[in-house]
């Protein structure tokens, strides 16, 4: 999916690999990525230290205060049908979080 997703990205734009639901990482090319300008981002790159994370996280605690920032919600499953949220998201069904609700 990562390939599909990097090819999709736009010209001077950026691309951020996090996670490696189907196995491995996708082999991306990174002269192609220069040819385009887009930029790469690993997980290594948001490794925060404890005072980066506490401006990051206060910063973003008041855009959502503010409402300037909403999650996008994908689905609410009942708390009764916990397995099959976690089904929907293991299998990548969802866009958005998916929330429990009692």
């Amino acid at each position: 999916m990562g390939a599909a997703a990097f090819a999709l990205t736009a010209e001077g734009g950026r691309f951020s690999a996090h996670g490696a639901p189907s196995g491995g990482f996708a082999a991306l090319d990174p002269d192609e990525a220069g040819r385009r300008g887009i930029t790469l981002f690993g997980i290594g790159d948001v490794q925060f230290g404890p005072a980066d994370l506490l401006r990051l996280t206060a910063g973003a605690l008041a855009e959502a205060a503010a409402g300037r920032l909403r999650p996008v919600v994908g689905e609410v499953f009942a708390l009764e049908k916990a397995a099959e949220a976690h089904a929907a998201i293991e299998g990548r069904q969802s866009v958005g979080k998916v929330l429990l609700r009692r």
